[in-house]
């Protein structure tokens, strides 16, 4: 072999080293920021778990019953007490 042949050679096999060690790096990036991001679904599937416990509390009959008592509600949706205006 030639010497430009070796030195065209090596410089084959730089830019082959360089290369994978290019897509190592990228390879390595893209799975940390995966986990990252299954990390957060975790996180907001647990969240979105508990907002939907606090909702059917929330809806459950006992509860419904209990705010409307505390707005003043009674069981036909008008309000508990009707106080005509001219009374005060």
């Amino acid at each position: 072999m030639t010497i430009p042949r070796v030195v065209g050679l090596l410089i084959v096999l730089v830019v082959i080293g360089i290369a994978a060690v290019a897509m190592r790096v990228e390879q390595a990036r893209h799975a940390r920021r995966i986990q990252e991001l299954q990390f957060r679904q975790t996180e907001l599937r647990q969240q979105i778990w508990g907002q939907e416990m606090e909702l059917a509390r929330l809806r459950a009959p006992g509860m419904i019953r209990q705010r409307a008592g505390r707005l003043g509600l009674n069981a036909g949706g008008g309000p508990a007490q009707e106080v005509s205006p001219d009374r005060r």
